[in-house]
């Protein structure tokens, strides 16, 4: 969920779901079919026999208009030399990378995986094959068409960009480091080489390693390009260093005036600056208003606009504010990366455990043997979980400041052991003592992959929504303790609303006030079924406690652990600040000392609200708070 991220390099496309970086390279000196024929004479002449040349030519042509973004015209191209050779791999390649272009991945691969059988020593037919499995979430096929490329060609560039992408999407940031590293050191000159890797440690919270890839692509491109000094300006604004971020933010805008992403961590990082300017925020309201009145693509747009609302928010405007966050939402929608996504998947998986988990279902689970923690462990898996928004960045930074306490700060840990459970989320009233133990080596091994001291610490797995997936840490892992941060459900609803978010499955239930309720009221009513039927070992936490009183809400929370209070823990500004990678959107939050104005905070937006508040209601008044 971390947000404000490096912007991803550039395609040399602006098609949906589309990467021809690997390109379209006809094979030289195929020899035509001697019957073959075009169908491409003038009217009323008879066909005449295909040339070599013919057929090379109209490859030719076909590269040139995919290319251009033309792909009707390059689908006619590879048409016409299938009619006259039916099986030439060139144009069932073509015809797979138009099919790519339109979004169509499973008719891509059809044709590519065609091509690649055909000319199986072609590295850039087998890089496209990987991205057209790639695109159907295909992400093993991908990596073995990828490693056939590699064999052949191991200095491939654009089979190290696409891995890249892969391996990024899949949250396996160190492999998208290395294959990003590799890009450079075979294109030091291109700065969408810098970029990847930029994007990728971003991604995995290492702002630090992200700011030295742009400085050095600084010294090898020399000069100051837009792109780079632009996630320079984003990377030291995560990173707290806001007179750095503004001074890039500056040269970005110099060279870009337009670039939405470096006007956003100008606006954002002056603002951070100087919260109290009355007159400032009103500068920086002004030019901002300007620039998202004059038409804006959907992605920047959606950033001018989430800054706008944060400041008309800070200047007491609330009805400017949320008006600011509805139209950034609407804009979000609209991003082309989003019609792959499917919106229903998330919240399906939700209403699903839901049916499953009754008293009958669970009563029928197979009986196993309790286990009170793992051999040479320093202690039992620890789960930090929570709804979005609701201050478990906070918690994180306070409890990564023990010394005995290692946070895991938002890493897919769990979905490895989720893939490997056949038959999940029905196989959990089936498991057997085997398979628990499989499943236990799978999670433990994600554990160390991420760098988890098992032996030394006590190791905290943060990820809110995991307790949507309580009921498995449950059956594979009894043993594990669960701290379950609350706030106030309409503040937790409210402040998603007016997130901007990284878009992907769950966090679309965002984009509307009622969906972001919906989505709360599944989330806790799926809680509330494990608390009921499962014996989870749960400590709550509650935001509003934690601002008013840190030490009396947070001691218990160390007892739960099995550890004494240590002063470290209470300035986790400065924590935030050594630690220099929190991926999540309150990293701006947590790097201030503690403050208590966003308690409450929904009061201001109540009228905005008030639609939402009888599906909220049931959890306001269970959870002990109020309206």
């Amino acid at each position: 969920m971390s947000r404000n991220q490096p912007p991803k390099g550039p395609g040399k496309s602006g098609l949906p779901g589309f990467n021809p970086q690997a390109g379209f390279r006809p094979t030289v000196g195929l020899p035509p079919s001697a019957s073959g024929r075009l169908a491409m004479s003038p009217a009323g002449a008879a066909p005449r026999p295909a040339s070599k040349d013919d057929i090379t030519r109209l490859l030719q042509l076909g590269g040139a208009n995919l290319a251009a973004g033309r792909l009707e015209h390059a689908a006619q191209a590879a048409a016409a030399v299938l009619q006259a050779e039916p099986k030439n791999p060139d144009a069932m390649h073509l015809i797979g990378l138009v099919a790519l272009g339109k979004g169509d991945a499973e008719k891509a691969e059809k044709f590519i995986a065609t091509a690649a059988a055909l000319m199986p020593r072609h590295a850039n037919v087998w890089v496209n094959l990987g991205n057209a499995q790639r695109d159907q979430g295909k992400a093993e096929e991908a990596l073995i068409s990828y490693h056939r490329a590699e064999m052949i060609n191991p200095d491939y560039a654009d089979l190290y960009l696409n891995r890249g992408q892969l391996h990024q999407d899949n949250s396996d940031y160190a492999d998208a480091m290395d294959d990003f590293e590799r890009l450079i050191e075979l294109q030091p000159k291109e700065a969408a080489s810098y970029m990847r890797a930029a994007s990728a440690a971003s991604d995995a919270g290492l702002f630090r390693e992200a700011a030295d890839y742009c400085l050095q692509a600084l010294t090898v491109l020399g000069g100051e390009p837009a792109q780079i000094t632009a996630i320079l300006a984003t990377t030291y604004e995560r990173l707290g260093d806001l007179d750095a971020a503004v001074l890039w933010a500056e040269k970005a805008l110099a060279n870009a005036p337009a670039d939405a992403g470096a006007l956003r961590t100008w606006a954002k990082a002056r603002r951070r600056k100087d919260k109290k300017n009355k007159a400032l925020l009103g500068e920086l309201r002004g030019r901002l208003e300007s620039v998202a009145a004059a038409p804006m693509r959907a992605p920047d747009a959606r950033l001018v606009l989430s800054e706008l609302g944060q400041i008309c928010d800070e200047m007491g405007d609330y009805t400017a504010a949320f008006a600011h966050f509805e139209a950034m939402n609407r804009r979000t929608s609209e991003l082309k990366s989003l019609e792959r996504v499917d919106r229903g998947k998330f919240i399906g998986e939700v209403e699903e455990l839901s049916r499953l988990m009754t008293k009958e279902n669970v009563s029928r689970m197979s009986a196993l043997p309790g286990i009170e923690g793992e051999p040479g462990h320093e202690a039992a898996p620890v789960f930090l979980v929570g709804f979005p928004r609701s201050g478990t960045t906070l918690l994180d930074q306070i409890l990564d400041a023990h010394p005995k306490v290692q946070v895991l700060e938002e890493m897919p840990l769990l979905n490895a052991m989720r893939k490997g459970f056949q038959g999940y989320p029905k196989a959990l009233f089936t498991l057997d003592e085997a398979e628990r133990a499989t499943l236990r080596d799978i999670y433990f091994s994600e554990l160390r992959a991420a760098d988890a001291d098992l032996e030394g610490r006590i190791v905290v797995d943060k990820m809110p929504l995991n307790m949507v997936h309580a009921g498995l840490i449950a059956r594979v892992l009894p043993e594990a303790k669960f701290i379950l941060a609350l706030r106030h459900p309409a503040d937790c609803v409210l402040s998603c609303f007016m997130q901007d978010f990284v878009p992907n499955g769950a966090m679309l239930n965002f984009l509307t006030l009622e969906g972001s309720a919906r989505f709360y009221d599944r989330v806790f009513a799926l809680w509330e079924q494990y608390r009921a039927l499962m014996p989870l070992n749960v400590r709550e936490v509650r935001y509003e406690n934690l601002v008013a009183d840190l030490r009396g809400e947070v001691e218990p929370v160390l007892n739960f652990l099995g550890l004494d209070w240590n002063e470290a823990v209470s300035d986790p500004a400065a924590h935030a600040l050594q630690r220099g990678t929190i991926r999540t959107p309150s990293y701006s939050q947590v790097t201030q000392p503690i403050y208590a104005s966003s308690t409450e905070r929904w009061r201001h937006y109540e009228a905005q609200m008030k639609p939402v508040l009888p599906v909220l209601a049931p959890h306001i008044e269970r959870l002990g708070y109020s309206l």
